[in-house]
């Protein structure tokens, strides 16, 4: 080290004071040691003092806080201080307290307090800072920042820079912050950039909406929802056509797009809040959907199964047995083998007993071994069950599942008042090997099922929706926008619905087989009745009125009718009376009216019928006689006079409510109720014609009576 020192190499000498540091603080007492020692401290604090005394006045003399612009020189400025302290640090002859060298404490704590002050102030920093237009604040700022937890706590100081940004100045927030936001950070990002280019959501058109979600995507930016629209869907198709299976399958829409969207029926939809309040209506109503198997391949397999079990020898018995055997043999011999102890030799005597020693002890193993086996025979079966399996086919099929349909769809912009409508045909197919027959007793069953399929699992793809995508649907609404009509009401969507579901539903019943329609007219009088959670029925009084019970409709504003030639048509309730449980409904299509009887008095015993749909059996005739009048209290439970009724053994059930009764040709009264079967028979009640009449004439109805 002396000679280190004498060239002036004072970096080496450290690195020799490294080595041997245990060494020089065992002699640090030794004056040439020490002396030897503070030239070497001295010579380093001469090399190293100009670079740390430079870095540190640049540091003390730092301006904070100060513009952007000047971050990198305040960057540059606090890394080489810390270099400089760094390399100094590393120094292992200045960690000794003897040689501490008090410059590197006061560079160390001048940086520590400016950094600090730049930690502290960074949250109003980041609220000047031009996020919008300047590079990364993070890669930007002087001190290192946990940008995530950073950018959390400064979230109003985001939320104005958001709002302040122009559509280039989200794309660059986007492109930036991006990777730090949160979802819902980053759903604003896109909100904000949607707004801009479309302004208006809830009076632009589709096409300007459409555009403007395109260009969301294309920077890269995911929208949560759109602002300003919501979507409602109705499904539209005829009941007529699912009863005649001439709908398979149903179609759904996918959400491909972010609105917020509700589901409706045609019953109530559109009478729904959810409905009235949206901007875009879209409805289904579906024509047809179909499927078809085609078979290709159609073969039998053989196999087997587990027909049962069979006694058997236990091979395991046997074997005990025979080493039961050999154990009593060995126990036999081993006693042969013993040797005669009273041969009158006293030294023949001694010989012989020694050697039966070892005689003795073969024969005790023995008969332990023989008392083990006879514990396993008596625990070992001496017959086992054997499966029998017995050959057997089950049947393999290869098919092909094809699934297609035509549906009719509406897009209606209630904003604009206008509509489109088109048709589009669905199409799916699927290949399947179908295991028929398989016996849940194959031994190789999990096998079979891992090559070949289910009947259960072709019903389920059969009975699965093909999905359109909600995008494809607008698109074309949008590409179509001269073609959309102008929208008067919803009502007028209903008629045109009802119209073409009459078209399918004509065009299906010319591949029915039945019987003749028009040999009783009476049923050209009666409808079906189809509300919100049920269904009743009902009968015209006039061209355009139809009456039922008020329980059939209860609040309903609109409700669906079928007819007895299978077509629909939908009505509005105009009046109702809650305590003789009648309502009258104003239909869309005309129909026949009845004829009422008017005589004041009709005969006990007197065959009547009833027309309704019992149990969603539709347009059903039963027949009774007429048991009694009386009067009853209502059913619907409002206090009030009593109601006259026809009392009969009619059978009236669910579905019956609201429909006619007839003597003859003509209507004595409204199926109103019966008591249950359990508890009692043929007990049920029809309004009395006399209070049809009433109610008829106080809502001014001109209704037809007999002469």
């Amino acid at each position: 080290m002396g000679e280190l020192v004498a060239d002036r190499d004072y970096a080496q000498a450290a690195t020799v004071y490294d080595r041997q540091a245990d060494w020089f603080a065992q002699n640090l007492d030794n004056p040439d040691i020490r002396h030897l020692l503070d030239q070497v401290a001295a010579g380093l604090k001469a090399e190293r003092a100009p670079e740390l005394e430079s870095a540190l006045s640049r540091v003390r003399e730092m301006e904070w806080p100060t513009a952007p612009g000047n971050w990198n020189r305040v960057k540059v400025d606090l890394a080489a201080l810390q270099t400089a302290v760094g390399d100094v640090s590393g120094i292992g002859l200045f960690r000794n307290p003897t040689f501490a060298w008090p410059l590197v404490g006061e560079a160390q704590k001048s940086l520590d307090e400016k950094r600090e002050a730049i930690l502290a102030s960074a949250p109003a920093e980041f609220a000047q800072y031009p996020v919008q237009t300047a590079e990364s604040f993070f890669s930007a700022y002087p001190a290192e920042l946990p940008d995530r937890a950073f950018m959390a706590e400064q979230a109003d100081a985001w939320t104005k820079a958001v709002a302040a940004a122009d559509g280039p100045a989200l794309l660059h927030l986007n492109k930036v912050y991006g990777p730090l936001l949160s979802e819902e950070e980053k759903s604003r990002l896109a909100r904000s950039y949607f707004t801009i280019r479309c302004p208006a959501a809830g009076k632009a058109d589709m096409k300007t909406i459409m555009a403007a979600m395109a260009e969301v995507g294309e920077n890269g930016l995911e929208l949560a929802s759109v602002p300003g629209v919501k979507i409602a869907f109705l499904e539209g198709t005829s009941q007529v056509l699912r009863d005649k299976g001439v709908i398979e399958f149903p179609v759904g829409v996918d959400m491909d797009l972010p609105f917020e969207a509700v589901n409706g029926d045609l019953k109530k939809g559109f009478e729904s809040k959810a409905v009235r309040e949206a901007d875009i209506v879209i409805l289904f109503n579906l024509a047809s959907t179909r499927i078809d198997r085609r078979v290709d391949t159609s073969n039998y397999v053989k196999s087997t199964y587990l027909a049962g079990y069979q006694k058997v020898p236990n091979p395991e018995w046997d074997v005990l047995q025979v080493e039961l055997q050999q154990a009593n043999t060995e126990v036999l011999t081993a006693t042969t083998e013993k040797l005669n102890t009273n041969t009158g030799d006293p030294w023949v005597n001694l010989g012989n007993a020694i050697a039966n020693i070892g005689t003795e002890s073969k024969i005790d193993e023995a008969k332990d071994k023989i008392e083990e086996l006879k514990q396993k025979v008596r625990e070992t079966p001496r017959y086992i069950d054997e499966p029998v399996y017995e050959p057997y086919r089950y049947q393999r099929v290869e098919m092909e599942v094809l699934k297609a349909g035509s549906v009719q769809y509406y897009i209606i912009d209630q904003r604009k008042k206008r509509y489109y409508t088109d048709f589009f045909d669905v199409s799916a197919k699927e290949f399947f090997t179908v295991a028929y027959n398989l016996s849940d007793q194959d031994p190789d069953l999990e096998k079979h099922t891992s090559v070949n399929v289910t009947e259960e699992m072709v019903d389920a793809y059969e009975k699965e929706p093909i999905t359109v995508k909600l995008s494809e649907l607008l698109d074309q609404y949008a590409a179509n926008k001269v073609k959309a009509r102008k929208l008067t009401s919803l009502n007028a969507i209903r008629k045109d619905v009802i119209k073409n579901r009459n078209v399918a539903v004509a065009s299906a019943e010319k591949q029915e087989y039945g019987f003749d329609r028009r040999d009783d007219k009476r049923f050209e009088s009666v409808v079906r009745v189809n509300n919100s959670s049920g269904f009743g029925t009902g009968f015209y009084v006039t061209d355009d009125v139809v009456l039922t019970n008020y329980h059939v409709v209860e609040e309903q504003k609109f409700v669906e009718m079928k007819k007895w030639d299978k077509t629909e048509t939908f009505g509005k309730v105009f009046a109702k009376d809650v305590r003789l449980d009648l309502a009258l409904v104003k239909v869309q299509d005309r129909g026949a009216p009845v004829c009422f009887y008017s005589s004041r008095t009709i005969k006990i015993g007197e065959t009547v019928e009833a027309i309704g749909h019992p149990k969603g059996n539709d347009f059903t005739l039963t027949r009774g006689v007429i048991s009694t009048i009386r009067e009853h209290t209502t059913i619907t439970g409002v206090k009030g006079k009593p109601v006259l009724f026809i009392q009969t053994d009619t059978p009236i059930n669910c579905g019956n409510s609201g429909g006619p009764l007839f003597y003859g040709d003509k209507v004595v009264g409204v199926n109103d109720w019966g008591f249950s079967k359990q508890i009692a028979e043929g007990l049920n009640f029809s309004i009395h014609y006399s209070e049809v009449f009433k109610f008829l004439d106080d809502n001014g109805i001109a209704y037809r009576k007999d002469k």
